[in-house]
């Protein structure tokens, strides 16, 4: 099957998404030894630590967020505008033509408002920019795919559950503007 999203794929550990300002800084598996070590304080080791489908961890200067729980690879739909979008994640999709319309089902908005659908705050550098990386990649030296995306700087409030109808399959990470940026952000 064709793909004709930007599809960004892992090397086996989670993805993540770091505003532009972060980038430099994030050293992925530089002195990484084992996730599994709580002293391993590597970037990848803390970025792995995290299981569930939405999690937070410092960065230098702010804090990156990171798209585990699942092995799968992750392209951004863009919902029109600047301050909202889905990462879907493929778990197993029959077609990609499901993919868009399944994004805007009742069923799919009923189940990121469901009490068991995961929530995170998160806010973007100054500039909005933020990169879609996976986790074991230095900033410095991306190897693998990526994808910069431009949102509306500020807050913003990601849901994210598991989704399913015929032939298709997979975790939505949905994103929305909330807030301008607090004053912490420089």
């Amino acid at each position: 099957m064709n793909r004709t999203a930007n599809w960004i794929a892992t090397t086996g550990g989670p993805h993540l998404l770091i505003a532009d300002e972060q980038l430099p800084h994030w050293r992925g598996i530089e002195q990484w030894r084992d996730h599994r070590d709580p002293t391993d304080q590597s970037d990848y080791a803390r970025a792995c630590r995290i299981t569930t489908w939405l999690g937070l961890i410092p960065s230098t200067g702010g804090s990156a967020v990171v798209l585990s729980g699942e092995a799968g690879d992750v392209a951004w739909y863009a919902d029109g505008q600047d301050d909202r979008g889905f990462f879907v994640q493929w778990l197993g999709v029959d077609d990609e033509q499901l993919i868009e319309p399944a994004l805007h089902a009742p069923q799919l908005r009923q189940s990121l408002e469901s009490t068991d659908a995961e929530r995170l705050e998160f806010e973007t550098g100054a500039s909005g920019a933020m990169w879609l990386i996976d986790a074991s990649d230095r900033g410095e030296d991306l190897r693998g795919g990526h994808q910069a995306l431009v949102l509306r700087p500020g807050g913003y409030l990601a849901k994210a559950n598991y989704y399913r109808s015929t032939g298709l399959a997979i975790i939505v990470r949905e994103i929305c503007w909330i807030m301008p940026l607090s004053s912490r952000v420089s």
